[in-house]
C-alpha cells in the first residue's frame, strides 16, 4: 500500500468529524476529535452567520444607509469577537497556548468563537428578520 493511501486511511476518519459536527462530535474520544469537532462547529456558527447576514442584507435592500451602518458594524464586530476570545484566553507574545491552557486550547477557543458568533447571529436575526413591520 502506497503512503498516499496509507495517510488517506489515517485522515478520512478525522474528515468525517470535521465535516459533520453534531453526532459524530458526541462519539469524540480522543483531544484532537475534540478539537477538531470544536472547529467544525465553529466553521458551522459562521456559515449561518453569514447566511442570516445575507438575508439581513437582502430585507434592507433599497436602504442604504442602513446597509452602510450594519457593514460597519459587523466588519467591528468580527475582532470585536476575536478579541473577547484572546481577553478570554490570553496568549503573550512568546507564550505558547498549548502549555497555558493544554491541549484542549484549540478546542475552547473554537467553542467560545461558536457560541458568540450563534449570539450575534440570534440578535441580527431577532432585530432585523424576526420582528414585526413597524416593531422600532
Amino acid at each position: 500500500m502506497s503512503r498516499l493511501s496509507l495517510l488517506l486511511l489515517a485522515v478520512l476518519p478525522f474528515a468525517a468529524f470535521a465535516a459533520s459536527p453534531g453526532k459524530a462530535c458526541d462519539e469524540a474520544r480522543t483531544q484532537f476529535e475534540l478539537n477538531e469537532c470544536a472547529a467544525a462547529e465553529a466553521t458551522a456558527a459562521d456559515t449561518e452567520l453569514n447566511s442570516v447576514y445575507r438575508q439581513v442584507m437582502q430585507k434592507l435592500q433599497g436602504q442604504q444607509v442602513a446597509i452602510d451602518k450594519l457593514r460597519a458594524a459587523q466588519r467591528l464586530w468580527i475582532p470585536l469577537r476575536d478579541a473577547d476570545i484572546e481577553a478570554r484566553y490570553p496568549v503573550g507574545k512568546d507564550e505558547d497556548p498549548r502549555v497555558l491552557y493544554g491541549s484542549m486550547y484549540p478546542m475552547l477557543y473554537s467553542a467560545n468563537k461558536a457560541e458568540l458568533t450563534r449570539k450575534r447571529t440570534q440578535w441580527l436575526r431577532a432585530t432585523f428578520l424576526d420582528r414585526a413591520e413597524g416593531e422600532l
